[in-house]
């Protein structure tokens, strides 16, 4: 995974990716998105929206099918749950709003173990992370 694939997934869902010296490349990607200069400080204020204006790259990253590595194809919680708990990226639709996507820690009842804030929600369909990179 690229540092701009870490960038992206940090973006849209505040899950640190990218830390010390690194956390330029996310800030920058920030910026770039935001289309203008972001003070460090105003991240957080700006938490939806970052999110909101990342959703494409993000999309598009879970979607990418140029990769061998990368699973492209979700999988619904009425075909089947993961057989092993851990981290997966999830579909969740919460009660009352839009759907996303997150990477959750869930176990094999599709059971959100770290709700991450959020409240009442249901898991629509799920699929494994992308292998971790390797180098060159």
């Amino acid at each position: 995974m690229t540092d701009r694939e870490k960038a992206i997934i940090m973006a849209h869902t505040g899950i640190c990716m990218l830390a010390g010296d690194k956390f330029q490349i996310f800030h920058k990607y920030v910026e770039d998105i935001m289309g203008r200069p972001i003070w460090t400080g105003d991240i957080g204020w700006l938490e939806k929206e970052i999110k909101e204006k990342s959703k494409a790259d993000f999309m598009a990253l879970c979607a990418d099918e140029g990769s061998s590595e990368k699973p492209n194809d979700w999988i619904p919680v009425s075909e089947r749950l993961p057989e092993d708990s851990g981290e997966y990226l999830v579909w969740i639709k919460p009660y009352g709003e839009k759907s996303y996507v997150s990477i959750e820690e869930i176990d094999c009842e599709g059971i959100i173990k770290k709700w991450n804030s959020i409240f009442a929600n249901e898991i629509v369909a799920w699929m494994p992370l992308p292998l971790p990179w390797k180098g060159e």
